[in-house]
């Protein structure tokens, strides 16, 4: 399963990723045709500052996913086919359960509907639409082998320095 990568040193916070997000989500195929449609949604993953460091809260589809054991109505699952944890509106009650649950605070619950990242069925706008690159959607092992190299190059430099 592929996950969400966000580089803090990268976010300029110009909240493209929370737009596209809110756009993706809203049925239209653009901005303009979303205001021009009245088709408003709210994004599923919010820019905010900790002590001076922009970070961007959004779910991380864990894989023992709290908020999945918190629901009395079983809305939160797992997607199939995206490994995504996903809402389904028609079971969820707005018992606010999986907001509770969450370690990271990115569910909320919005007109009695939980609300949250749903990777955008495996294609997520808000990593498309970052100008900057600062989010990423790679499977693990990518991270982990980008990290390997770099560490390499690392000992390489230092060794041919001594």
């Amino acid at each position: 399963m592929k996950v969400l990568i966000f580089d803090t040193n990268r976010c300029l916070s110009c909240h493209s990723c929370e737009l596209a997000c809110a756009v993706a989500h809203s049925g239209s195929s653009s901005l303009l045709e979303a205001v021009l449609t009245g088709k408003r949604s709210s994004p599923r993953l919010w820019v905010t500052s900790l002590n001076s460091r922009i970070i961007v809260i959004t779910c991380r589809h864990c894989l023992r996913a709290p908020c999945i054991k918190a629901c009395p109505t079983r809305a939160l699952q797992r997607h199939p086919q995206t490994g995504a944890v996903i809402v389904e509106e028609s079971l969820c009650i707005g018992c606010r359960d999986c907001v509770l649950a969450c370690p990271f605070g990115a569910i909320k619950v919005e007109n009695g509907l939980a609300l949250k990242c749903d990777l955008c069925g495996g294609e997520p706008s808000c990593v498309k639409h970052c100008p900057t690159g600062a989010l990423r959607f790679i499977a693990p092992e990518e991270e982990i082998a980008k990290k390997q190299r770099r560490l390499s190059q690392t000992f390489l430099v230092k060794g041919r320095k001594s």
